[in-house]
């Protein structure tokens, strides 16, 4: 998750707003708990911790109630249903995606379901745009997987289009 918030805060870096981002590790050096805080502002920022969450992006169950902390009933929370068990009693508007399973599905890993699940944060919120995304993808990636993350990016924001054409 440090990654994701990293690639968010260069985003909105790009779009000209401020950023300051926390990240913290479990103690194992892979598998373990991550968390990303982002705060993105117009104006300069002059706390970096975030207290009360606008958006959450849950991508396993592993420290989930620390996660959850300072939600309230505007908060937007992205996650996959297939690694994060929605038995949580959180005020938010709670919403449901199958990063993993896209991510398997159209790259044969696990590691692009982040990326998706960033291009439909981003859709949902508008936060930054798009094209701020993928500046930033080829701004922070090696040449040879930026396609791969456009493409991965662009599922997660067709995801949530497709969601509310339909819907």
């Amino acid at each position: 998750m440090g990654f994701a918030g990293r690639l968010l805060g260069e985003a909105a870096i790009l779009a000209g707003l401020h950023a300051a981002q926390t990240t913290a590790y479990g103690v194992e050096s892979r598998g373990g708990l991550s968390t990303s805080d982002l705060v993105i502002r117009s104006e300069p920022i002059l706390f970096p911790e975030v207290r009360r969450p606008d958006v959450l992006l849950l991508m396993a169950e592993k420290g989930l109630k620390s996660n959850l902390r300072g939600a309230h009933a505007e908060t937007v929370i992205l996650y996959d249903p297939g690694t994060v068990n929605e038995s949580w009693d959180t005020p938010g508007r709670k919403m449901p995606y199958p990063f993993l399973e896209i991510s398997l599905r159209e790259f044969g890993n696990r590691e692009a379901a982040t990326i998706i699940a960033l291009g439909a944060l981003v859709q949902i919120t508008g936060v930054v745009s798009l094209g701020h995304m993928e500046e930033a993808i080829k701004k922070s990636l090696s040449p040879k997987v930026h396609s791969q993350n456009v493409k991965a990016l662009r599922l997660g924001r067709n995801l949530v289009k497709e969601e509310a054409q339909a819907g």
